[in-house]
């Protein structure tokens, strides 16, 4: 998936709450993923991504996001705790999940959490106060639904977004979402693959 796209889905990622890895991660981000979610992760899917999105897109408007220092505490103390990063890890690791140690799993976690939040904070200025539009949610099942979002451009096109949520024993989270029909969790797992299969770190992947 192209960066841009990545960038797009990432400032409007705002509605999952974390589970614990199976061990801290040891970078700046560990304490993202531990806090409590705030009191609208009981609510429909729907209703918690029009939430955050309208708490995200407020902070932008405000000005906030020109301030890289303000930015980086919004994004921490706002945003980071709605992130299912442990459970995204897991579904972007495959198969390799299983082969993988504690601190192999909570290195990948690390990482990926890191790549989120460092594009997020980087492309918060990008959003210019489009209309965004949100659809019925849909699902595999009762505890699987997709809510799409589009984000209207001047030209007409809009930029498609899904938000897939699954519902565990906490509320619902999103654990992939889809730019264009591209998928977070694949980027992550084709990213990761490419990474390993280059030798520079343990081979998760066969």
């Amino acid at each position: 998936m192209k960066a841009n796209l990545l960038a797009i889905f990432l400032i409007l990622i705002t509605s999952a709450s974390a589970v614990a890895a199976a061990a801290p991660p040891p970078s700046y981000y560990q304490g993202m993923h531990q806090g409590r979610a705030p009191a609208q992760q009981a609510a429909e899917p729907a209703q918690l991504l029009k939430a955050g999105v309208s708490k995200l897109t407020g902070f932008i408007r405000s000005g906030g996001a020109k301030d890289q220092a303000r930015a980086a505490a919004f994004l921490q103390s706002e945003i980071a705790p709605y992130f299912d990063f442990a459970y995204m890890t897991r579904w972007a690791a495959g198969p390799a999940w299983r082969r993988m140690s504690p601190e192999q799993r909570a290195g990948m976690q690390a990482q990926l959490a890191e790549s989120f939040m460092t594009i997020l904070a980087q492309q918060l200025g990008t959003y210019s106060n489009q209309q965004i539009r949100y659809f019925t949610p849909r699902g595999q099942s009762q505890e699987d639904v997709t809510v799409s979002a589009w984000i209207m451009q001047a030209n007409g096109i809009p930029t498609k977004l899904e938000f897939r949520f699954y519902k565990s024993q906490t509320g619902w989270k999103i654990f992939d979402v889809k730019a264009a029909g591209n998928s977070a969790v694949v980027y992550y797992r084709n990213h990761f693959r490419n990474m390993y299969s280059q030798g520079s770190q343990p081979r998760y992947y066969n």
